[in-house]
């Protein structure tokens, strides 16, 4: 039986305009902590956006390749269902496919009117919880996928 795990990556913009891989956490289903790792840049840094990102300049320093990084996430999630909101933003930031994904943002019954939702909506509406006060925090945003997730289950 395959295990679950709830992935959310955070981005920088780089000097070309474009977002950039800086942040990857993962969370198993007891809402542990099995991965969070920041990503060295591949271009310069122009915008940490550090008031939705959460990522502060000098990051960069404790930041690890993003192949290894890559690496290490496709070793844990090899075979097991990765949960996301909004997912396939976080793939394309990754530069992988990934076959056996669920997405909380697109899943039917948490549509609003056939609109997505913000997971800082879902969260508050499915969960009571307040979260993406300010920055956001990956970590606390895929506990909060997950648990959207298990209380679905799709």
């Amino acid at each position: 039986m395959p295990s679950y795990y709830a992935i959310d990556c955070e981005m920088v913009q780089n000097n070309l305009n474009q977002s950039m891989l800086a942040r990857v956490s993962l969370v198993d289903e007891d809402l542990r902590v099995i991965m969070d790792e920041y990503v060295k840049p591949t271009h310069p840094v122009s915008d940490y956006r550090t008031w939705i990102s959460g990522i502060q300049p000098g990051y960069e320093r404790n930041a690890k390749p993003k192949s290894e990084v890559i690496n290490r996430l496709g070793n844990i999630i090899n075979g097991n269902v990765l949960v996301g909101f909004d997912i396939q933003k976080d793939l394309d930031a990754l530069g992988i496919t990934y076959p056996n994904v669920k997405d909380v943002a697109t899943y039917q019954p948490l549509l609003k009117f056939g609109q997505k939702q913000s997971l800082k909506t879902l969260a508050l509406n499915e969960l009571g919880l307040n979260i993406q006060n300010g920055s956001h925090d990956s970590i606390e945003d895929a506990r909060a996928v997950m648990k959207i997730y298990k209380r679905h289950r799709f």
